[in-house]
């Protein structure tokens, strides 16, 4: 029995997403496909599309397998943590062969190899990130540059060898598209752990991770944002990107003209800043003294979560990072020490697994993470405090706490009863 994990958002389920399924189960013959999915807020700093539970309806429905929650704690860190956070809880499941992603390089090759040079060198490589920092670069093409500079030497040592153009082009699509940037850090903690699990990628067919329109292509692969985007102003028109399923979902829930934003949230938001404006906010995860300076200095400006993250944004601040910082101080989120070390030493706590449904056909794989799985699998939520230590109930408690604050909002914005995770059981479809 072969099985392949795919880590994902899925801010909503679209014909991408079920591409690289149906190709993953292809070209890795693999029997089953387990999702390690984000649950209520996600990497980029804001609320999913849609709840955790009508994602992960949408991913069985497009043809997983079984679907489990990443903890928060990971789902709203850093790509870095982002993805060492699901390989790790990959690694602790004890049943995947393969690890899918997509791609825009789409080399496998190319990006293991760098990944083990971003991980062996490390140290020289936050090094030479202070020093372009400190010229006035943004984070992003500091990152670039010191790679720019790290990778030659020692690609020389291999049998990859490129021209000064293609190294070029090759730095700049590995630093600059998100999913590139994802997929070297999913290669890296693969590299790091020595983990057996086999990293597999499919070159992306769309028109990339940050457009925001529909093309009129034949494929109907667009990004998830473009989706997002285009329900703002057209609902129907998102009818040839999404499968039919998806699309009665979104229809049946409301969500074609009423997803929650960050907005729905601007209120929580700004009382929180209000309230901790006098000690700062340089304790919570990502953010450093000066940005919080930067934050209480800008308070008055406050108008809305969106709002805010713009007027903050700089040359050397993205707007992504000052969203997932105010995201950490909305939900709570401080560094914890097993954040700290190196790549190359760090050893992370996913503690538990939790699963968000699964198929009926789908029970050898269940079978297989009870018998192979190093931490216990968490089917019902009344059970987690018998079967989990403190620090593990420590932190499923943020799950909890997004989840519940998640609903509250939803609620709102829907006009509907918040669902209760206390008595969310598993999806199951037959």
């Amino acid at each position: 029995m072969k099985t392949a994990a795919i880590i994902a958002e899925y801010n909503p389920f679209h014909n991408g997403h079920l591409y690289q399924l149906v190709q993953t189960r292809l070209r890795t013959n693999a029997s089953f496909i387990l999702v390690i999915m984000s649950g209520d807020f996600l990497q980029r700093g804001g609320p999913a599309f849609a709840n955790k539970y009508l994602r992960t309806r949408m991913a069985l429905l497009g043809g997983a397998d079984a679907v489990i929650e990443l903890p928060a704690l990971y789902a709203v860190s850093s790509a870095e943590y982002f993805a060492s956070g699901a390989v790790t809880l990959l690694n602790q499941l004890g049943v995947a062969d393969y690890l899918s992603f997509g791609s825009e390089l789409g080399s496998l090759s190319i990006m293991e190899k760098c990944s083990q040079i971003l991980t062996d060198h490390e140290q020289d490589l936050r090094l030479l990130i202070k020093t372009f920092l400190k010229e006035g670069y943004s984070f992003p093409d500091a990152r670039e540059r010191a790679a720019s500079q790290l990778f030659p030497s020692h690609f020389s040592d291999s049998s990859l060898s490129f021209s000064d153009r293609e190294s070029s082009r090759l730095f700049s699509s590995l630093f600059s598209s998100p999913n590139n940037i994802l997929g070297l850090e999913y290669c890296k903690a693969l590299y790091a752990t020595q983990s057996s699990i086999r990293p597999f990628t499919i070159k992306r067919e769309d028109a990339g991770y940050h457009s925001t329109s529909l093309n009129n292509d034949s494929l109907h692969y667009v990004s998830a944002s473009a989706i997002r985007n285009a329900l703002s102003q057209n609902p129907d028109a998102i009818t040839g990107y999404v499968p039919e399923a998806v699309y009665r979902l979104l229809s049946e829930n409301r969500l074609l003209t009423t997803p929650l934003t960050e907005n729905d949230f601007s209120g929580m938001l700004y009382y929180k800043l209000l309230m901790e404006k006098e000690k700062g906010f340089s304790d919570y995860l990502d953010c450093t003294p000066d940005m919080s300076d930067k934050i209480c200095r800008e308070l008055p400006s406050f108008t809305t979560f969106t709002g805010f993250c713009s007027h903050l944004k700089s040359k050397d601040l993205t707007y992504a990072r000052i969203s997932r910082v105010l995201l950490h101080i909305l939900l709570n989120i401080k560094p914890p020490d097993f954040f700290l070390p190196p790549a190359s030493l760090r050893s992370l706590s996913v503690p538990y697994a939790r699963l968000l449904g699964f198929k009926k056909s789908a029970s050898p794989l269940l079978s297989a993470i009870k018998k192979n799985s190093a931490i216990p699998l968490i089917t019902k939520l009344a059970d987690a405090p018998r079967i989990l230590d403190e620090n593990a109930r420590l932190l499923l408690s943020l799950d909890i706490r997004c989840a519940d604050l998640y609903e509250w909002a939803a609620s709102r914005r829907l006009n509907t009863s918040p669902l209760n995770e206390w008595k969310q059981s598993p999806i199951v479809l037959l």
